[in-house]
This record gives structure tokens, C-alpha cells and sequence, in this order.
């Protein structure tokens, strides 16, 4: 099928799908009203619908490549070592049987620990 014939066609059956959509009527009455094939009517509506898809998936833009990028972290933090006799807390906290004694060089996800654990135990 030549390229005039395709167009002419796809045409005709979009002025068919515009007018039943405005008719306010089902496609099924509509269709019998006016002779055609419900099947007939739904692949053209298919067909159509493809069609706009494919032309509107043509002209998005391609997408970006994806690449990635090497991020050095900073170094860890030296830990520092503690002997029993060289750690004298900060904070001492007792909850019932519950004894827990807090360093001023606490990193901060360890107090929210505490803070968690000590909701949970009250």
C-alpha cells in the first residue's frame, strides 16, 4: 500500500473514532448504527493509538548515558582506645536495673542508641 492510500485511510478512520466518540453513544450502538465491525472499529482504534505513541516516543529525547564518578571518602575517625582505669564517664544513667555510662567522645548514632533503647525500656 502506497504512502497517499495509508494516509487517506488512517484519516477515514479517525474522523470514524472522532465521531462516535462525540456521538455520546456506546461504540457498540454506534457501530451498528452506522455499519461497521466493532472489531473492525477497535484494531483501526488500536492501530491509531499506536501510531501517536510511537511518533510521540520518536520525538522524546534520547536518554543520557549513564556514567559514574569515583567519590573518595574521608578517613575514619581514629578510634580511640579506652583502658577501664583511663575511662571516667561523662553521664551516668540508671533506669531500674539498667546502668549506662556515656563518654564525652560518644559518636552521635551511639546516643541515639541510648535514646531508643531507653524509650523502649521505660
Amino acid at each position: 500500500m502506497d504512502k497517499i492510500t495509508s494516509d487517506v485511510r488512517h484519516q477515514r478512520w479517525l474522523d470514524i473514532i472522532h465521531a462516535c466518540n462525540a456521538s455520546g453513544l456506546t461504540r457498540k450502538v454506534w457501530c451498528e448504527q452506522n455499519g461497521i465491525k466493532i472489531k473492525t472499529f477497535y484494531y483501526w482504534q488500536h492501530q491509531l493509538r499506536r501510531e501517536v505513541h510511537d511518533a510521540q516516543m520518536a520525538a522524546l529525547p534520547a536518554e543520557p548515558e549513564v556514567t559514574f564518578a569515583e567519590v573518595a571518602l574521608p578517613a575514619p575517625p581514629k578510634p580511640v582506645s579506652y583502658s577501664a582505669i583511663d575511662f571516667w564517664p561523662a553521664t551516668v544513667i540508671r533506669i531500674r536495673i539498667l546502668t549506662i555510662r556515656v563518654s564525652n567522645h560518644a559518636f552521635r548514632e551511639v546516643l541515639s542508641l541510648i535514646r531508643s533503647v531507653m524509650k523502649n525500656a521505660t
